[in-house]
């Protein structure tokens, strides 16, 4: 019966064609049947919510947000599960564009749930304990702010949703560096990622208090890797020349974070 469900709702996005129907999508069915005059209003003129040759649909989902249409509260702590699709890219960027997402909405204990590569791009669904389901509107602010796009998204049962993201112009969360720079990073609870796509070399140096082990990797835009450096001895500094197509730096120990509790300091030459 589940799966007939998530059929015929699935049939129903595909070929929902007008704001009010989209917008639909995104709500419970009570909703829909107490608010019905309501929503017809909201979205009588479609074309305020077209995108290309579809819908905006973060636009139609503020819209019901700020009318208080947007039910995200569940009666009780259960499982929730997102999906997230996107097309042609790197499945490991993606991944961690939605990790930086997630962690910043407050979800860092999250499980895989299914990962899939395939001809129309990577699906990647997660699940975790909650007693609301998190925010589409502020989820796809967060995207944005990582020049992601969420380019669709829909309500499935109960506590599902499911989101396309446009990753062709989107960046990971990283200390941006210029050549000349001296940055201080103090006390990383997680690994440092480092944009060096504006430098040719980067000296990375363990600040007083730190026993560094290092652990550094050199990646291309996409996350490709380019070069790994690992040192199973104390470390008090590491020298890169960085390859003309490195983007990213990934700072962290060969053991634990806890050896960089003092922190690094990073000093970018090299105008590139």
């Amino acid at each position: 019966m589940k799966k007939f469900f998530l059929i015929a709702l699935t049939a129903l996005w595909l070929f929902a064609d007008s704001a009010v129907e989209r917008a639909a999508l995104l709500l419970d069915d009570a909703t829909v049947r107490s608010h019905k005059r309501l929503i017809a209003l909201l979205f009588e003129d479609d074309g305020r919510f077209r995108h290309g040759s579809g819908y905006d649909m973060v636009k139609i989902a503020s819209v019901l947000k700020e009318n208080g249409l947007l039910h995200l509260k569940l009666p009780r702590f259960e499982t929730v599960e997102l999906t997230f699709e996107s097309g042609a890219g790197n499945p490991l960027f993606f991944m961690k564009a939605v990790d930086e997402v997630l962690r910043s909405l407050g979800m860092a204990s999250f499980m895989s749930r299914h990962a899939r590569l395939d001809g129309n791009g990577f699906i990647w669904r997660v699940a975790f304990r909650t007693d609301a389901v998190p925010d589409p509107v502020l989820m796809a602010k967060r995207f944005a702010k990582r020049g992601a796009e969420v380019v669709d998204m829909q309500r499935l049962e109960g506590g599902q949703w499911r989101y396309r993201i446009d990753m062709s112009r989107a960046r990971i969360e990283a200390v941006l560096v210029h050549a000349g720079d001296i940055r201080k990073i103090v006390r990383p609870v997680r690994p440092v990622w480092v944009d060096v796509s504006k430098i040719k070399n980067l000296t990375i140096q363990e600040l007083p208090g730190s026993h560094w082990y290092a652990d550094v990797v050199v990646y291309d835009k996409m996350l490709r890797i380019l070069s790994i450096k690992q040192n199973d001895t104390r470390t008090r500094y590491v020298r890169l020349r960085l390859p003309s197509d490195a983007a990213y730096v990934k700072i962290g120990d060969r053991f634990t974070l806890e050896n960089l509790r003092s922190g690094v300091k990073l000093s970018a030459r090299g105008e590139r």
